[in-house]
């Protein structure tokens, strides 16, 4: 039986000034929320627009809306999302058939609804109609979404995130060339696009069919990893079909590519032919291509296409800000759902050496990192961060890496390094331009905490962001300090998206373990929401014992946003949501009034 219900959204208020701790509380009962909401709905449709008949009211006196945004801090590689998922490219180009609203809830993008069968594991999405959703004016069609989730899956592509849609049937034996099937059974021929649970009935009509239950599989489809590409572009032009030059940019969100100057900006205009473009106020928003310690300043000061309309503070900023009155009005807390950790590489020495990892989680203090950032981190103990489905706030998870000099020096009894002596050489990886999250802060304290509980000296390694996924992805790097930004509000972003090990692609970490891999497929398929959080907290569990990685930190945002930035969202925390990895429709929900 198919039942067609509007997903819930809560909206609620929040004093602007709040704690950290209160804001990080309040994020995690909203958290709960999300599940409610996302998982074991049969059906949904997209949400009704709130800012329907109300653009025409937002004009800026010149009769312009333009919009400044912070986020583009390296040349993007391509618009193509399909292919990578790193591109680099403003989010805000690019959308599928389902989005996320400000509560995290996936609503109806161009799937204008979508149904289950009884078990989940088949869904029917129904992309509207008669549409000229691409920005060269032709139909964004179920067959636009039939070829990309192909494409993206098939081996030949070398797509670093296919594993992303190994819900769908099939996917992951083709992806991965496997010869036996999910039962072991030896399969007749290898699987080909043909084999995948993907079925355009029409053009209008999407049918994907799981390999098992999977009641939060519409979160998947509503993040970027599963925007289409079109098949006749890619065809003719192969990878410059996406890189601008002589051929324009060909998008199918509510914002088209108008320029992009290479390493300098990029400027998207409303996309005429999206579904819901009569409500889009923005006239014009603009990217600066900048370094991501640039930001405050080009907020500050400034101008034209070198300003910009909001920016994240550090940790130093936001002490300068908060003691200024007339700056401390600006400032919007926000509790962004991520986490930080450290990967100790278990095939590479000394980290293949269980008690070495184990020194290493014993001698870092997280309430120090916490300290240093004026409270913008907050420990963390499990890799689900607050606000998200799977949270685990268990006192016991905190206690196995713990921070306990003595415990890290007793873990090196009986190894080469006892004593905190005979280290070898060794240097800790980082992403670039990542300042603006305390990054720089937070490392080299983790490097000098390190060698005063451990006396072993570690050198820190910075790399460029559009380098940084194929070359973590390649298991080289015997250290690495990384943060996960969710990109749907499931534990299943976590535990499977980023440590299952029986995959060829997006794998971080080369740690490997059979029980753990069996829990992140038991989590995937079953339904009820408490026994999914038990099967986690073992997942957790076996993860954290296991050294697998190393919880640091929470992120928490101070977001500083221009007065005429106007229409901004109020998620059921009660905090102004900006972009986000989840939410990414900001432009699109925003309007100027008054820009000086």
């Amino acid at each position: 039986m198919r039942t067609e219900v509007t997903p819930d959204a809560q909206d609620g208020l929040l004093a602007k000034k709040t704690t950290r701790r209160n804001a990080i509380k309040l994020a995690s009962i909203a958290g709960a929320g999300v599940a409610a909401a996302s998982l074991g709905a049969k059906a949904g449709l997209a949400a009704p627009s709130a800012r329907s008949g109300i653009a025409a009211l937002r004009a800026q006196d010149s009769g312009e809306q333009l919009y400044y945004d912070p986020d583009i801090h390296e040349n993007p590689t391509s618009f193509d999302f399909n292919y990578n998922l790193y591109a680099g490219a403003p989010v805000s180009s690019v959308t599928g058939l389902l989005n996320f609203d400000e509560n995290m809830v996936a609503v109806g993008d161009w799937a204008e609804r979508w149904e289950a069968n009884e078990d989940f594991s088949v869904y029917t999405f129904y992309i509207r109609p008669d549409n000229t959703g691409w920005s060269d004016g032709a139909p964004v069609t179920a067959h636009d979404f039939a070829w990309s989730f192909a494409r993206q899956l098939d081996p030949a592509t070398g797509a670093a995130y296919a594993g992303f849609l190994f819900d769908i049937k099939n996917a992951e034996a083709f992806n991965t060339s496997a010869t036996t099937d999910a039962d072991g059974t030896p399969l007749a021929a290898p699987l080909t696009r043909d084999d995948l649970g993907i079925n355009a009935i029409d053009d209008w009509t999407l049918e994907l069919t799981m390999q098992g239950s999977r009641g939060y599989f519409p979160q998947v489809v509503a993040y970027v990893a599963a925007v289409p590409a079109r098949q006749d572009l890619v065809e003719a032009l192969g990878d410059a079909w996406a890189i601008g030059g002589d051929n324009p940019v060909v998008t199918c969100s509510a914002f088209m590519v108008d320029s992009w100057e290479q390493g300098v900006r990029i400027e998207l205009v409303p996309n005429p032919g999206y579904w819901d473009a009569e409500n889009i106020s923005i006239t014009r928003a603009i990217y600066p291509i900048h370094p991501a310690a640039n930001s405050l300043l080009m907020f500050e000061e400034g101008e034209g296409d070198e300003s910009l309309d909001w920016t994240r503070l550090s940790s130093a900023d936001y002490e300068r800000f908060s003691s200024d009155p007339e700056l401390s009005s600006l400032i919007q807390p926000f509790v962004y759902p991520g986490v930080w950790m450290l990967l100790p590489q278990v095939t590479i020495a000394p980290f293949d050496d269980i008690r070495v990892r184990t020194a290493l989680s014993h001698a870092i203090d997280r309430s120090r990192l916490e300290q240093i950032t004026l409270g913008l981190l907050s420990p963390a103990a499990c890799l689900i961060p607050p606000g998200v489905f799977g949270y685990l706030d268990d006192p016991a998870l905190a206690e196995i890496q713990k921070f306990d000099p003595a415990l890290a020096m007793e873990a090196l009894v009986g190894t080469p390094y006892e004593g905190g002596q005979n280290w070898p050489e060794m240097t800790m990886y980082m992403r670039s331009n990542e300042e603006q999250y305390n990054a720089d802060i937070m490392a080299n304290d983790i490097v000098a905490q390190i060698q005063e509980n451990l006396g072993w000296q570690i050198q820190i390694q910075i790399i460029p962001t559009n380098n940084w996924t194929a070359q973590l992805t390649q298991l080289e790097w015997p250290l690495v300090m990384i943060r996960w930004w969710y990109d749907y509000p499931d534990p299943n972003n976590g535990y499977g998206d980023m440590f299952y090990s029986r995959k060829n692609s997006g794998r971080r970490q080369a740690w490997s373990n059979t029980e753990f891999d069996d829990l992140v497929i038991a989590g995937k398929e079953e339904g009820d929401n408490a026994k999914r959080l038990e099967i986690y907290h073992q997942a957790e569990t076996i993860m954290q014992e296991d050294r697998g990685y190393i919880p640091l930190v929470y992120r928490t945002d101070m977001n500083v946003f221009k007065p005429w930035v106007k229409g901004l969202k109020t998620n059921e925390g009660g905090f102004l949501v900006p972009n986000t990895n989840i939410y990414r429709s900001l432009e699109k929900d925003i309007y100027i009034e008054g820009r000086e």
